[in-house]
């Protein structure tokens, strides 16, 4: 089988079909026919993946393919309310010797922020917030695997309400839960983004003819005809475009969030705690309320648990218009230079659950250049912190850790060291887990 064949199989909804592809082309890379350049300075701690919802259909083993194709350093997988990623990911970091990561995204509701906005925008006091380097599931029948069943109740019951809505005003195109949703994702986890296309395939189904199609878009989404025709030369855009008209802030579909869903933060810290990882706050881009000070962001995130933060490097410097552009990202240094004085960690990505973009950050860019070596250090933190807590229960926020290190400095200098030295194999990972607190300490640092 042809190597594009096998690359296309990765994205099987059947796992025994992708493990069989991926594990031929990894023998084909370790017998030399297939070759990879070395690793370069350059991570992606933010891939959906298919589990969620992945741009270019991905499965975790595809990105794991794709990230040591490109080079990367490290790789991180993120999906929404699900750990469904985890393992698979895992085994094929493994098994092509490329460090990765695994974590979960969701949303909390922050009453210290109630009329403050943050990284969920038009929705006051609701934050996203995040756990990495899971290395294991919470346990059925704990209070931690009720949490994270919680959270995919929520999104799903959100999901049904704007469908609900949506039918009611579109009435020609409508579509079914599940008939039409579930099955475009592998474990029943959809988004906004899968109803998207499932109504953007209704539309080609019921109108075949591009100008009907065109009139009904048109009429629905309050544009000229020539608008859709020219947006739907470009899938990204005019995904995206039904995605604002109909479903965010001010669409038909939109679901005001009822603020008592959402679990607060020491809910999901818990949860986030139990199963090995670190919470991580995520920060949007600085010009939000919530976001203005952020001395005062850092502060609230160190009172109350948080550990890292996660940003996308991308939306704030990659932006055409000269003001904005110069307002993000001197927001974004702003925010990079506060985190790193307290010496949290900041972790970053590209997330690629939109059409359009990027496999990795183009960390060469004259607005990233300068920061770059900071996330890739943050990145080794959490590589580090992934094999300890792995291995041995030592990991970044583990009892152990808080025992051993008197401050954040020392503690992300050591994990960092651990990350560098540390090879993706399984042998590498026993060896570390073997070894004294005294000889870890010696070697790197605390």
């Amino acid at each position: 089988m042809r190597i594009e064949d096998l690359e296309a199989q990765l994205d099987d909804f059947d796992f025994e079909r992708r493990k069989t592809a991926f594990l031929k082309l990894s023998e084909a890379y370790w017998r030399g026919e297939i070759s990879f350049p070395p690793p370069r300075p350059v991570v992606n701690l933010h891939f959906h993946t298919f589990f969620s919802f992945n741009a270019c259909g991905y499965s975790p083993l595809h990105i794991v393919w794709r990230a040591k194709k490109e080079g990367l350093s490290v790789a991180g997988s993120v999906d929404f309310d699900v750990l469904d990623a985890l393992e698979e990911f895992r085994f094929g970091g493994f098994t092509l010797g490329l460090p990765v990561v695994s974590g979960l995204e969701t949303r909390i509701y922050l009453p210290e922020f109630r009329n403050e906005e943050l990284s969920s925008p038009n929705e006051p006091g609701i934050a996203y917030y995040m756990g990495n380097g899971f290395v294991r599931l919470p346990e059925e029948g704990t209070r931690a695997f009720e949490t994270l069943r919680k959270l995919k109740r929520i999104a799903q019951e959100r999901n049904k309400k704007i469908i609900a809505r949506v039918n009611a005003y579109l009435q020609e195109a409508t579509i079914d839960y599940e008939a039409d949703v579930l099955p475009l994702t592998p474990s029943h986890n959809p988004t906004e983004r899968h109803i998207v296309v499932a109504y953007a395939r209704r539309a080609e189904s019921v109108f075949p003819n591009p100008q009907d199609r065109a009139r009904f878009w048109a009429e629905k989404l309050g544009v000229r005809e020539e608008e859709i025709r020219a947006l739907e030369k470009d899938r990204a855009s005019f995904y995206d475009f039904i995605r604002s008209r109909l479903m965010k802030f001010g669409g038909v579909g939109y679901v005001q969030p009822d603020v008592g869903d959402f679990p607060r933060i020491q809910e999901v810290n818990e949860m986030i705690l139990s199963a090995g990882a670190i919470p991580s706050f995520s920060w949007l881009d600085g010009t939000r309320s919530g976001e203005a000070d952020p001395e005062r962001l850092v502060a609230f995130c160190e009172a109350n648990g948080v550990e890292t933060f996660f940003l996308i490097p991308d939306r704030n410097w990659n932006i055409p218009e000269d003001e904005e552009r110069k307002l993000k990202v001197r927001k974004l240094y702003e925010f990079v230079e506060t985190a790193r004085k307290h010496h949290f960690p900041v972790f970053v990505g590209t997330e690629l659950n939109r059409y359009g973009q990027k496999f990795v950050d183009d960390f060469d860019s004259p607005y990233l250049a300068p920061l770059a070596p900071f996330f890739l250090e943050s990145a080794w933190v959490l590589w580090g912190h992934t094999v300890l807590a792995m291995s041995s229960g030592r990991g970044y926020t583990s009892d152990w850790a808080r025992r051993t290190f008197k401050s954040r400095a020392t503690k992300n200098q050591f994990f960092a060291r651990v990350g560098r030295c540390t090879e993706a194999s399984w042998e590498a990972v026993r060896k570390l887990g073997e070894r004294s607190t005294e000889s870890l300490l010696q070697e790197f640092g605390g």
